[in-house]
């Protein structure tokens, strides 16, 4: 009698905490007015589900499957749901503002001193009519953009956002879902799984919810641009195949920089060969080993933040106008589509590349790599090279609060002689002999896309790193011919 008694009352209590929750949950969203997208919440689940596999598309990829795997249509029809259910998200409201949102903003500013211009976006929230769907495409620098994500954005509108493989691991799997991600396996080619995941997209685009995507697919190992991936943005773009999806539709441009890439070191060695790699031994005793300094750093409050952290916005790129003067945006197949594709690709790279920020170690590191060939710089000649770059660069974009050459110096100065990327010689300064890879990976994030396309993208398993003195511009291993 006993145990049937607890079972009940844990039952009681559960429904009870439940009601509250959602309680709390309502009332937090009717005191801060947050825009939430009907479609994403867990009661319109069966609704996507009706609408994706109410598609020719996918109907037509369950029979393939079926056929090739020499399987029933029922089976078949089992596995496409396994997949639909592992790409969609189960947002909670309470997890996203409760604990998302505080929890992205204490490790940001732990870490970084942010700087997010938020102008532009209230801007195109004041302009951009009722309905409006928005997609956000972000260039792609650490795993903590995620992080900076959800940071930028909670206070306008809670973002759904396509998150890869490496999150789906316990309890990460769980607390991405809740706070809007849905997965996606990249290089996973079933055409059957390609199937549920574009026709989802193609779905939450429809009904207005909005997403973050990084264009490039993954990390940069080399701190330049990567080349955009087609995939996503084309899932996105062909929900304006469907003519009842009348509103409109706008990219916003996203450009993230850092002052330091928490996984640097990890991601430029991916380009050098595996004999010159950190062996896994030597990757866990680098990384305990920060832990442990940092940790004790806190504890004593010695810990340096890391410098800035800035995410600007670049001018939104209406696809309904492109889609009219590239009729064959929307043509029925992806090879007919693949070359407007291509240029509405590279139109918001542009937009993401002229927004990129400029960050004080990213422009030292570009000053020291216009200077390989020495063997010191000056403080006045860094100091002066800084000058020349505001002049030269004026056009870009500084948010750092330093107002003079001198203090963007002494910032970038502190942490890079805190991380020991750069040394007092006889007559001032000069990049540490073994972090050279780490200087061309700052230096390279300040190429445009236009010089990283025109330069061609590098390979891995290359062992030189070169910096090309005729054109300025800091290279990486395996320099390659651009694609035709």
């Amino acid at each position: 009698m006993l145990p049937i008694l607890a079972g009940l009352a844990a039952i009681l209590t559960a429904a009870l905490a439940f009601a509250v929750a959602k309680r709390h949950a309502r009332k937090l969203h009717h005191s801060r007015r947050i825009r939430i997208d009907r479609f994403k919440l867990k009661r319109r689940h069966a609704d996507i589900e009706l609408e994706v596999f109410g598609s020719r598309e996918v109907v037509h990829a369950v029979q393939a499957y079926a056929k090739e795997h020499h399987v029933s249509t029922e089976e078949a029809t089992r596995q496409a749901k396994t997949y639909l259910r592992e790409i969609v998200p189960k947002f909670n409201l309470l997890a996203y503002y409760r604990i998302g949102a505080p929890a992205a903003r204490a490790i940001m500013n732990f870490f970084y001193r942010v700087v997010v211009e938020r102008k532009p976006i209230r801007d195109f929230n004041a302009r951009a009519s009722k309905g409006t769907a928005v997609v956000y495409v972000i260039n792609h620098r650490s795993n903590a953009d995620y992080v900076l994500v959800a940071h930028m954005l909670f206070k306008f509108i809670s973002l759904s956002y396509a998150v890869g493989e490496w999150a789906r691991v316990w309890p990460l799997n769980h607390l991405f879902k809740w706070f809007g991600a849905y997965f996606i396996r990249r290089r996973y080619r079933e055409p059957l799984y390609h199937a549920i995941l574009s026709k989802f997209v193609q779905t939450i685009t429809s009904h207005g919810v909005t997403q973050g995507i990084f264009i490039e697919g993954g990390l940069t190992r080399d701190g330049a641009f990567q080349k955009p991936k087609l995939g996503m943005l084309d899932y996105i773009v062909s929900a304006k195949q469907n003519p009842d999806f009348t509103a409109p539709l706008y990219i916003i441009p996203t450009a993230i920089n850092f002052d330091r890439v928490l996984e640097d070191r990890h991601l430029s060695e991916e380009l050098v060969g595996k004999e010159e790699r950190s062996t896994r031994m030597e990757k866990l005793r680098t990384t305990s080993g920060y832990l442990f300094k940092n940790f004790f750093r806190s504890v004593f409050r010695r810990f340096k933040r890391y410098g800035y952290a800035i995410v600007t916005f670049g001018t939104p790129v209406s696809v309904d106008d492109f889609a009219r003067g590239h009729p064959a945006l929307l043509a029925e197949t992806f090879e007919e589509r693949k070359p407007e594709m291509q240029r509405l690709a590279e139109t918001v790279m542009d937009e993401i590349s002229a927004a990129l920020p400029i960050t004080p170690v990213t422009l030292v590191a570009r000053i020291f790599a216009d200077h390989a060939g020495r063997t010191e710089i000056s403080e006045q000649e860094i100091v002066a090279a800084i000058d020349a770059y505001r002049s030269k660069w004026a056009h870009r974009v500084w948010l750092m609060r330093e107002r003079s050459a001198s203090d963007i110096w002494r910032a970038a100065r502190d942490i890079l002689v805190l991380r020991h990327h750069i040394e007092v010689v006889v007559g001032g300064w000069r990049w540490s002999p073994g972090e050279i890879p780490l200087r061309s990976y700052y230096a390279n994030s300040l190429l445009t896309f236009e010089e990283v396309k025109s330069r061609g993208w590098p390979e891995r398993k290359r062992e030189s790193h070169l910096i090309d003195s005729s054109h300025h511009a800091p290279l990486t291993p395996g320099r390659v011919q651009p694609e035709a």
